[in-house]
């Protein structure tokens, strides 16, 4: 990925080298003090129909400015002169650089996959970002976790509601960024014979009426030996049912487990 603190470094050292004041620079480029004062922090890149003028003025070849990666100042004269599309690969180089109606311009008609999304995220809307991802294939969810931050609410529900049931390492991994109202589905909707890690993982996100009923569904199944890790999660009735089950069972060491919470 495009680095911009080295190209502020370079745009900095070139200035200074050529005994220019920041507004110097910012006059011959025809652009405000403060653009320049950022340019060189690192905080915001020139545009790109700018950088042959930058080079121009800072004595500089555009690969001393960009960088020594020949792919990136090869996509950047690529876009300049309107040569070929640029490729997934240049896009996600150089999208540091773009503004991001020309980022979104360039993704069009591309075959993307989650590990380049993710480079592209920061640099899109929220709304085309998730078109992108919902015609990518996701083989698990704990793929797309890099992702979560820049998706909805709404979209995440889509792709956790459409995964393999058995994606119970992605769930978990999706969790912090999901609305309980989808882990209770999850949940209630997947075999409740599932792995106690799971469950467990899961707990703190979830409600406890979610929770009391997936107990009182093992209990009757005469299934809740595992689910004992539960207990500092759930309702007062609940617990009871689950001490009586683990008496009626002899099982002493659940009701070890068990005793604090009761």
């Amino acid at each position: 990925m495009f680095d911009t603190r080295k190209t502020a470094k370079k745009i900095r050292e070139a200035r200074i080298a050529q005994n220019m004041t920041q507004m110097d620079l910012a006059d011959a480029m025809g652009v405000s003090y403060q653009a320049v004062s950022n340019w060189e922090r690192g905080n915001s890149m020139p545009d790109i129909s700018k950088l042959e003028d930058l080079c121009r003025v800072l004595k500089l070849e555009l690969p001393e400015l960009l960088g020594t990666q020949p792919e990136r100042h090869t996509a950047v004269t690529k876009l300049i002169r309107e040569e070929d599309p640029l490729t997934v690969e240049e896009l996600t180089e150089i999208a540091p650089m773009l503004p991001p109606e020309e980022v979104k311009k360039q993704s069009e008609d591309k075959q993307w996959n989650i590990s380049a999304l993710v480079e592209i995220a920061p640099f899109l809307e929220e709304s085309y970002l998730e078109e992108l991802v919902e015609s990518v294939q996701i083989e698990s969810l704990k793929k797309i976790v890099e992702l979560a931050p820049f998706l909805s609410e709404k979209t995440l529900d889509k792709l956790v509601r459409r995964a393999p049931k058995v994606d119970y390492e992605g769930i978990q991994a999706l969790a912090p960024f999901l609305e309980v109202e989808t882990l209770n589905w999850v949940v209630l909707q997947y075999d409740l014979d599932m792995d106690e890690d799971f469950v467990i993982g899961l707990a703190p996100f979830l409600k406890e009426q979610t929770l009391n009923t997936l107990v009182q569904t093992q209990l009757k199944k005469g299934n809740a030996k595992h689910l004992v890790g539960l207990c500092p999660f759930l309702g007062r009735d609940t617990l009871r049912a689950v001490a009586k089950y683990l008496m009626a069972e002899g099982d002493l060491e659940g009701m070890k487990k068990a005793a604090p919470f009761l």
